[in-house]
């Protein structure tokens, strides 16, 4: 039997009870997401440790927990994690492919239709009500996350557009047209952000590129801008920005309170099914390591 660690919070009772049978310990299971200076504690002398996106996985967190022989992230990115420093110290690692793409579209979508029409607190175009049919949205990163944007956007007959330093000829035959990254901020009404978590795209030459009047959405996680050029960029009138809690709390109350800025406090993969999904792989990812799957 291993001791195990849980830090994600979310987790439904079927996942729970599946992980504690494989367990030595009685597994305090969190509600919340772990601040940034309790992963340690949480861990404690754990040799096994479920973990989500935003716990950082690095020198000093694996010196503190030197019993660790597996790190199971429930999610995909692998921002937060140093990949070489668990294979130098022969530490498993395994991560979920994204299971909650679709999730995160739909949640994006639904706030970019209320913006549009003037369902929240902001209105995009004052005083009047819009489509998004025919608007030009263009994105930046086509990974799973993007991917999903393109095909939500596709099915709202918007003229799509993608920048990545890789070409997706596959989606380009889809009708997904591929623009370098200045002229698609000087031609996209609405830009998404689908780059890695932490990965800067966007800079102060970037944000003077946009056009007036536009939507940035960030639909990826931590911060993938330059917060300066950000705020000077949303400071003029007619400007909006999209977020949802996979920005961070940092990033929260950086921009919570900034004009046309909607920042919803939840995290858009969020949902129950997204949950369920991520759990039982989370299951069969740690079963695998203990040789329960053969």
């Amino acid at each position: 039997m291993h001791e195990i660690a849980v830090l994600d919070y979310r987790l439904l009772p079927e996942a729970k009870e599946q992980i504690q049978a494989l367990a030595s310990n009685v597994i305090e299971f969190p509600t919340e997401r772990c601040p940034e200076d309790e992963s340690v504690a949480r861990t404690g002398n754990a040799d096994i440790a479920l973990i989500t996106p935003w716990e950082k996985i690095d020198v000093a967190y694996l010196d503190a927990c030197p019993k660790l022989k597996y790190v199971g992230l429930c999610g995909t990115s692998t921002a937060n994690i140093d990949l070489d420093e668990l294979d130098r110290r022969g530490i498993v690692f395994s991560n979920i492919v994204s299971g909650d793409k679709e999730s995160v579209a739909e949640f994006f979508f639904m706030q970019l239709v209320s913006l549009a029409r003037g369902y929240g607190e902001y209105q995009w175009k004052s005083g009047e009500e819009h489509e998004l049919v025919g608007r030009r949205i263009g994105i930046i990163g086509l990974g799973a996350v993007g991917q999903a944007m393109a095909h939500m956007a596709h099915a709202y007959k918007m003229n799509v557009s993608y920048f990545s330093p890789h070409r997706k000829t596959d989606w380009e035959s889809k009708g997904v047209g591929y623009l370098d990254k200045s002229e698609l901020l000087a031609t996209s009404e609405i830009v998404t952000l689908c780059s890695p978590t932490n990965v800067e795209v966007l800079g102060p030459a970037e944000f003077a590129a946009m056009k007036s009047g536009s939507i940035l959405v960030q639909a990826c996680s931590g911060s993938p801008f330059d917060k300066s050029a950000f705020t000077e960029w949303i400071a003029q009138e007619g400007n909006f920005a999209l977020f949802d809690m996979s920005a961070g709390e940092k990033n929260y109350q950086a921009y919570k309170d900034l004009p046309r800025v909607i920042f919803t406090r939840q995290v858009a993969g969020d949902t129950y099914e997204t949950n369920q999904r991520r759990g039982q792989r989370a299951v069969e990812n740690l079963k695998e390591f203990l040789g329960l799957n053969r």
